[in-house]
């Protein structure tokens, strides 16, 4: 498909390190609409931010870390009978910007690029000795019938959010937000294949039974090799669809009791926010190659199998082969919709003592729990925690990441003024067989000094009533 290798090359949510800080600014409404109101500077500029990330047990990549060069590496198969699985999610954030109103509101704005792409199979069997189709099919006679799937969605959004305090009272404060997105949905795919079922005949296997539906977005059928690579992109740009998606937040807080806190009137013991991200969903439209293929016709063995789909020059010759094997063989046509992936984010922050906070994150996705089988693709996170001691200026953070699939990663991050710079996997630094796992983020975050972020900053301002947190001129 030519989208899947689109998504595993681009280079494009999850800044896991700054989930919860009063310091995440315009980046922390990718977690939580609400928590750009509780920020201790009067505005923020992320010009450019980049994360990537992916999980998989179906593949390692041997000698190679993140601190050695990429010519050695080496990407085997992992050997075993188990469930496959592929998650990989990555994003660009630019000119990601946040400005306080006044002391009970603020709004951010900007725009991202995200891509998400999930693949599953059912438990399938791989040894390193497998060098045929029947050697495949040998070893998983006795796990069939076999299936997989596979989403992938890419999009580009222009985002608002306006959050402010619903109630203040005393020590005690309560902060909502929403965000809108405007979507231009760039590339998506779908692929479902199941009931793949075969049964020994002599030294063969027969194919039994199988359906298979795969699909991806028109616009790829407008690249042309005759075409520059402007033309290419622009054509490629045109001919997709709009959306629009929501998210919501409510971020309730504990202020600390002492107004000398270091922190200032920003200063709190509890943090708690619940949040609900990615309500959408991006619209496409099947490409010309798009297909749905059912009822295998009788004599297809594994040598008809080799024959009929070894050294093929192009998506026609795999469909003129596919057809040619199956009873039942059609093409996907009008639109199709991919849904973002939707989730319930719970987040408590925990202030400990001076400038160490430790930081809980569990989310839930939403959609799989909808009785009717929709087509979304999945965000990864599932529990984190993360102790960090932290700053206006600089910072250290220790993410501990549970994610759905029961994979443990222990990541970490620094900032270090505007950078922050973090990994969600620390063994993609000091192993050379990990980095299938895990991946990485880098910001650049621009916000005022401490002398012109809007607080006031002697008696005199707090005496004649002038607010702490009134919006001032951005100086750099």
């Amino acid at each position: 498909m030519p989208c899947v290798f689109f998504f595993n090359t681009i280079t494009a949510q999850n800044y896991q390190a700054i989930h919860g800080s009063s310091f995440a600014g315009s980046l922390g409404a990718a977690s939580n609409p609400a928590s750009i109101v509780h920020v201790p500077y009067a505005w923020d500029i992320t010009p450019v931010s980049f994360q990537t990330k992916q999980s998989t047990n179906a593949f390692k990549v041997e000698n190679y870390s993140f601190l050695s060069s990429p010519s050695n590496a080496t990407l085997l198969a992992e050997s075993g009978t188990l469930k496959r699985f592929l998650f990989t999610n990555q994003d660009i954030h630019l000119l990601n910007t946040r400005l306080r109103l006044n002391d009970k509101s603020a709004i951010a704005f900007g725009a991202n690029v995200r891509n998400y792409v999930f693949a599953t199979t059912s438990t399938t069997n791989w040894l390193d000795t497998t060098r045929s189709l029947a050697d495949f099919l040998k070893i998983n006679v006795d796990l069939v019938p076999l299936s997989g799937e596979s989403r992938g969605a890419a999009w580009f959004e222009l985002y608002g959010t306006y959050a402010r305090t619903v109630i203040s009272n005393g020590g005690r404060v309560l902060n909502g937000g929403i965000t809108v997105k405007i979507n231009r949905a760039v590339a998506g795919e779908i692929v479902n294949a199941n009931d793949l079922s075969y049964t020994p005949s002599g030294s063969r296997y027969l194919v039994n039974a199988g359906n298979v539906q795969y699909g991806y977005s028109a616009n790829f059928d407008k690249i042309k090799s005759s075409n520059t690579s402007s033309q290419n992109a622009k054509l490629f740009l045109q001919n997709t669809y709009a959306s629009i998606s929501v998210d919501m937040g409510l971020e309730y807080i504990l202020l600390e009791n002492d107004e000398d806190a270091d922190g200032g009137e920003y200063a709190y013991r509890t943090k708690i926010g619940i949040s609900m991200m990615d309500v959408g969903r991006n619209k496409y439209r099947f490409g010309r190659n798009s297909r749905y293929a059912a009822s295998v016709k009788p004599g297809v063995t594994d040598t008809v199998l080799e024959n009929k789909f070894s050294n093929l020059g192009s998506f026609d010759d795999f469909n003129d082969s596919l057809a040619s094997i199956v009873n039942t063989f059609s093409q996907n046509n009008g639109p199709f919709n991919i849904y973002q992936p939707t989730r319930l984010i719970v987040n408590v922050d925990q202030h400990i003592a001076d400038n160490f906070f430790v930081n809980a994150e569990l989310t839930f996705s939403v959609l799989s729990l909808v009785p009717k089988k929709l087509p979304y693709v999945k965000d990864m996170n599932l529990l984190a925690v993360t102790p960090r001691w932290e700053t206006r200026l600089l910072g250290a953070y220790l993410p501990v990441l549970l994610n759905t699939k029961n994979q443990l990663w222990v990541g970490g991050a620094i900032k270090a003024g505007p950078i922050l710079l973090g990994t969600h996997n620390l063994a993609n630094l000091f192993s050379k067989n990990k980095s299938a796992n895990g991946g990485f983020y880098l910001a650049l975050t621009f916000r005022p000094g401490k002398n012109h972020d809007g607080e006031s900053n002697n008696n005199a301002d707090r005496q004649s009533g002038k607010s702490k947190r009134s919006i001032r001129c951005p100086k750099f």
